[in-house]
């Protein structure tokens, strides 16, 4: 019974977690508008119910539980990679502008090792498939590595349908006449943000 239990709470635990990620993805313009909102208990119960149809449709297709736990950890290792490339083009973008949080350049440099670290440890999680083997008869590639290619996929399709016909924007990659300071009330909310830390 209290094996169920914690697995009932750590599901429930990540199904929240997933959930507000999702609605904070959804406010920032990013997927579907449907999954910005909030039930009459504040809870994002959309896109907790989205979250959660991901998961059971992962534990019913991919009968392999070392596959799920290989691919989540080459995913999470993944977004490491996207967030240290997007703090790298940030600097690169927005040089001067003002941030809570002071690092010198020595950090900028490190984040470009750790960038390239990162992608290595990913280009060698999903090309070693001897590896993925020993680790319990799972050969890595096929059926699950599709999947989950197939909800990233469908994760970047969302974006344009969101852009494109809900927004009504053009698609674009790279967003063109960049600010380099910003305005007065993104700088009121700067000095908000300063003094409150």
């Amino acid at each position: 019974m209290l094996l169920i239990a914690s697995l009932i709470l750590s599901m429930n635990s990540a199904t929240a977690d997933g959930g507000r990620a999702l609605y904070g993805i959804a406010r920032d313009g990013m997927t579907v508008k449907q999954l910005y909102h909030l039930n009459k208990f504040h809870v994002p119960a959309r896109a907790m119910t989205v979250d959660m149809m991901v998961n059971v449709a992962l534990i019913l297709f991919v009968a392999n539980n070392l596959a799920i736990l290989y691919m989540s950890n080459i995913g999470y290792v993944f977004s490491h990679v996207l967030a240290l490339s997007a703090f790298l083009l940030l600097r690169k973008d927005r040089p001067g502008w003002p941030r809570p949080i002071k690092v010198g350049p020595v950090w900028v440099a490190l984040a470009g090792v750790f960038f390239a670290l990162n992608l290595m440890f990913v280009i060698f999680g999903v090309t070693q498939q001897e590896l993925a083997a020993l680790l319990g008869g799972y050969k890595f590639g096929g059926y699950p590595f599709y999947l989950g290619v197939g909800v990233l996929v469908l994760s970047v399709l969302l974006y344009f349908y969101r852009r494109a016909v809900q927004d009504r924007k053009p698609i674009t990659f790279r967003d063109k006449d960049v600010p380099t300071m910003p305005n007065a009330e993104q700088m009121a909310l700067l000095k908000a943000e300063d003094a409150t830390s």
